[in-house]
């Protein structure tokens, strides 16, 4: 796994850990984000497309985390950990 998308899906579960913190799961959030900044430069270094299926992936289960987090009374907390198990089952695919 490479280590940008391990940091990724760490920051993603332990802002669902922390989830009912607004505050904590923004951080969190933008902490994976900034780590999938660095594989989209890191890919587009190394002229490579096998990360678009988990970097499409990670940006949607962001958004819907987002999406809870900043609802008044969030509701889908069980899609956003079935979207992480679905990340690292992605991740977990990729040969080294």
């Amino acid at each position: 796994m490479n280590k940008w998308t391990y940091a990724m899906i760490e920051r993603l579960e332990s802002a669902y850990k922390v989830r009912f913190d607004k505050e904590a799961v923004l951080i969190f959030l933008n902490d994976a984000y900034q780590n999938a900044l660095m594989l989209r430069s890191e890919e587009l270094r190394e002229q490579n497309d096998r990360y678009d299926a988990f970097l499409e992936e990670f940006d949607h289960t962001r958004d819907l985390f987002v999406s809870q987090a900043v609802d008044r009374y969030p509701s889908n907390y069980n899609k956003v950990a079935e979207k992480i198990s679905d990340l690292k089952k992605l991740s977990e695919s990729f040969a080294y």
